[in-house]
């Protein structure tokens, strides 16, 4: 039988994976965004004219849940579709003008939560935390593709 503390780790991050989310939506109800409309938003402005199939890989969700992220960014002029001339199935994501405007505080907003995420860790121990939640994320994802 397994004991509640063989899965402490598994507890805390699922946790800490909510809490993250609760601080950064709270955070962008100003800018009238949730914290994964901004992470697809994030991957637009960083990749200027990438595909939804490019993107999922990126944000590693699903088609429909990109196809609705998509969907919204658009609908709040954030970004801009253009339609491939040689496949009009392929379809180019962009940034619009007002969508750059939100780029600084987007950024304002990660800044501050990784702050929050780190307060109380010296350097060394936030480097290790980075290099671990690294290690911890490389191994879901590769059980993921399997």
């Amino acid at each position: 039988m397994i004991e509640l503390t063989q899965f402490k780790t598994a507890s805390l991050l699922v946790k800490l994976g909510n809490a993250v989310t609760y601080f950064r939506n709270k955070k962008m109800e100003s800018i009238d965004l949730t914290s994964v409309q901004s992470d697809a938003f994030i991957d637009i402005i960083r990749n200027p004219g990438i595909t939804a199939s490019q993107m999922k890989d990126h944000i590693q969700l699903s088609q429909s849940t990109v196809a609705g992220l998509i969907a919204r960014l658009e609908s709040k002029h954030l970004i801009s579709k253009t339609v491939d001339d040689r496949d009009a199935r392929k379809v180019f994501l962009n940034p619009t003008q007002q969508g750059l405007l939100l780029e600084e505080t987007l950024k304002e907003i990660a800044f501050e939560t990784q702050q929050v995420l780190v307060n109380g860790m010296n350097e060394s121990e936030q480097a290790e935390f980075a290099r671990l939640l690294e290690i911890a994320l490389n191994n879901l994802n590769r059980a993921r593709s399997n």
